[in-house]
């Protein structure tokens, strides 16, 4: 069996499955408005996590470099780091893509064992897990720095209103 051509050939339900683990992390109503309308206005987020699991799977089957997922998997994890999701459960459809690809290749060739031809792929999906780990945690700290700033600010300007901060501080 080789292995690319499965893959490219199986590229739309691999790619279809893999946005749906995504989505069904998702609470039953938000999960089913996600997997509703593919139209980019009327459902962006769920435009944006279909879209960008397809580039991101063209990348990791044509053995392009994992570093050019770096946008597309920042879009999807941006949403979930916004949405408030734990790390593992935010990054949970990264390893998932393993397991869907695993089932497929089951499926067509129940005899075969396709753990030889998987490894690498294993290896570049595993790489991108750990990239896509740093962009979540990116976006996390990024939000908290938000909120710090935006924390200092009304302190400070409640401070002033009740004349509270010395001239110095005013001016500078």
């Amino acid at each position: 069996m080789e292995i690319q051509k499965f893959l490219a050939d199986h590229h739309h339900s691999i790619c279809a499955q893999w946005a749906e683990a995504i989505i069904n992390t998702y609470p039953e109503e938000g999960a089913k408005f996600f997997s509703g309308s593919a139209n980019q206005f009327s459902n962006p987020v769920g435009h944006t996590f279909r879209n960008n699991v397809e580039r991101i799977y063209k990348i990791l089957v044509s053995g392009g470099d994992i570093s050019g997922c770096a946008t597309d998997l920042d879009g999807i994890l941006r949403i979930r780091a916004v949405q408030g999701f734990a790390p593992s459960v935010a990054l949970c459809f990264l390893p998932a893509l393993k397991e869907i690809v695993h089932r497929e290749i089951e499926k067509a060739y129940p005899s075969e064992s396709e753990d030889a031809a998987l490894h690498e792929f294993n290896v570049r999906v595993d790489r991108l897990t750990m990239i896509g780990f740093d962009l979540y945690m990116s976006c996390r700290e990024l939000l908290w720095q938000q909120k710090a700033n935006q924390l200092y600010s009304r302190t400070h300007k409640l401070l002033e209103k009740a004349n509270l901060l010395k001239d110095e501080e005013v001016a500078g």
